[in-house]
């Protein structure tokens, strides 16, 4: 990924926006401890100076100006930051004591510039008292006399030093983190977000084999990653399913086009009672492709299912009665034995024609691919409240390898298709079971093909009216 893909990426912008908000909760959080701690050392300079001040007058009132004057003294003597300033002079404005000159007696706190304290004296930048400004505690004492306490704001000022210091690398070290891990991160995420991109490109470039990476972290991009291969393979299905469709399409209309051509040549020089019939063979294919294409066009919509809006509560023990009975003369017609036991069953949401249909498509499929002598079985059982209908025969039924396969579209297991039918039963039976829900199963009867229909548990549990048997059933033969 090149810096400036980088720069333009949903990461990077991301990255900005968090690392803008942590910052400026940063600033706020340095402005409210910088304020309060400004506030507490300036309470506590000013609480100091007045302690210091009632200290000394405490002393004068005990024992006297001397007392008070050799006191100042003593402090001065000390030089160590931070510095204290103090000022005793008598009622007349002479010094008496004290490292200040006369001034003014103003009563009580303020602060001072060092300038206002030593008018006279040059400023002295390396000096630590013409750095500071001073707080300063006045007070007129019982006789008459003026006394001066203050220390210079050498604590306070080291203190905002070193806050504003701290905050200041705090600051640094904060984006410098911000900046690599959202580096990482982003790095990280947009690489996951290319794999994608790779994969897009390649399936475009016709390559539908191509699948995402995914990882063993099980976070949302591998979950997304999943989810897109698993679009990804229904897609390649869908692809490989339309492809054979087409293939498939192509050879069944190939054939009987062909045939009609053939006819209309051959119907030429023939007289016209020939014609005649070629003609009736002719519109027999005609209705025949006419069929095909209809069965395409209700699978393609029972696949989309707008059928749902025709759902009701639906009676599926009849309907499955009402079918088999149906059969059962053509089945005898065959040679084959047809039984039917169908016992109570849930009612269900669904489309009575669908149904009524999907039943006839299983049964006529049994009845055509399986030769005389062969037992028919329809079964309609309720499996833990859920109803399964099961169509079985004896037949020379189906190779494993192909059960799977015969759901689809057009699949005949006889390449050649010279036997009637489209290949189309099945695959509508597929489609109206999902449509409902169900589910369609192909396994070996051994011998001969079990097609059983599972379909989910109803949403009201009444039980319709109890076994029936039916005419060609083992209860009746």
């Amino acid at each position: 990924m090149s810096p400036g893909n980088f720069l333009r990426s949903t990461s990077f912008r991301l990255l900005v926006w968090y690392a803008g908000i942590f910052g400026a909760s940063v600033a706020a959080l340095f402005f409210i401890v910088y304020w309060i701690t400004q506030a507490t050392l300036s309470q506590q300079l000013s609480d100091s100076v007045e302690r210091e001040k009632e200290v000394l007058t405490e002393l004068y009132r005990g024992g006297g100006l001397d007392r008070l004057a050799r006191a100042i003294q003593l402090r001065v003597v000390d030089l160590r930051p931070p510095r204290r300033y103090y000022l005793l002079q008598d009622a007349a404005g002479e010094h008496i004591a004290g490292n200040l000159f006369p001034m003014d007696p103003v009563e009580g706190a303020r602060e001072l510039p060092v300038s206002s304290l030593f008018p006279n004296r040059g400023s002295k930048k390396e000096e630590l008292e013409d750095i500071y400004p001073v707080v300063v505690d006045g007070s007129l004492l019982d006789g008459g006399e003026f006394l001066l306490v203050g220390e210079n704001k050498y604590r306070a000022e080291k203190a905002r030093e070193a806050i504003i210091k701290a905050f200041g690398w705090g600051i640094a070290i904060m984006v410098l983190l911000a900046a690599g891990g959202g580096a990482a991160l982003g790095g990280g995420f947009l690489r996951r977000i290319e794999e994608i991109n790779r994969t897009t490109r390649s399936i475009m470039d016709g390559d539908l084999s191509q699948r995402v990476p995914t990882r063993s972290g099980g976070d949302e991009m591998d979950q997304l990653a999943v989810n897109l291969n698993a679009m990804l393979d229904r897609n390649q299905l869908l692809m490989e399913s339309l492809k054979q469709v087409s293939n498939d399409i192509a050879h069944d209309l190939r054939t009987p086009l062909s045939r009609l051509r053939h006819r209309f040549e051959a119907a030429r020089p023939q007289t016209e009672a020939d014609c005649a019939f070629l003609i009736e063979q002719s519109i027999a294919e005609i209705d025949a492709i006419l069929e095909t294409f209809s069965a395409l066009l209700r699978i393609g919509q029972i696949e989309s299912g707008a059928r749902h809006a025709a759902f009701s509560d639906v009676d599926l023990a009849q309907i499955v009665s009402a079918v088999a009975e149906a059969y059962v003369p053509v089945a005898e017609d065959r040679g084959q034995q047809l039984q039917v036991v169908v016992n109570s069953a849930p009612a269900i949401r669904g489309d009575r024609e669908l149904l009524t249909q999907m039943a006839a498509n299983l049964i006529e499929n049994a009845i055509n691919h399986c030769p005389a002598g062969v037992v028919i079985t329809v079964a309609l059982e309720q499996d833990a409240a859920i109803p399964v209908l099961c169509i079985a025969d004896t037949g020379p039924g189906i190779p494993a390898a192909e059960l799977n396969k015969v759901l689809r579209r057009f699949y005949r297991l006889e390449a050649s298709r010279t036997t009637p039918g489209s290949g189309l039963g099945l695959a509508l039976v597929k489609a109206i079971a999902e449509l409902h829900g169900a589910s369609v199963e192909l396994s070996d009867n051994r011998p001969g093909l079990r097609v059983t229909v599972r379909f989910p548990a109803a949403g009201r549990r009444e039980l319709l009216s109890g076994p029936r048997a039916m005419r060609g059933s083992p209860s009746t033969a």
